[in-house]
């Protein structure tokens, strides 16, 4: 039986999302899900340290293709500022993580 609607990429890419940040959760973080395709997608925020300090790390989640241009400008200003940058991709069914430097 077909499907009464149409898989459009915004829903993919939601679907991801959510996947990636039930995944973080898992591993004991906290997560905030930017929604309207702000940037980045998620800002992961991990348990407090023994020094007091919280690990902040940003991350962009793609279904598919790479950073554009202005997405790699966007990421280098989060750097500059001190946060971490990840990608989150797909291969398949598996979730790919790579730091942006």
């Amino acid at each position: 039986m077909p499907r009464k609607y149409k898989t459009t990429p915004y829903r993919r890419g939601y679907v991801f999302e959510k996947r990636v940040q039930k995944e973080f959760e898992k591993s004991g973080f906290y997560v905030i899900r930017q929604g309207k395709s702000a940037f980045p997608d998620l800002i992961i925020i991990g348990p407090q340290v023994k020094d007091g300090f919280t690990h902040v790390i940003m991350c962009e989640c793609k279904v598919g293709k790479y950073l554009s241009k202005e997405e790699k400008l966007k990421a280098q200003g989060f750097i500059k500022l001190g946060f971490p940058f990840i990608v989150a991709s797909r291969e398949g069914r598996k979730i790919m993580i790579k730091e942006v430097k």
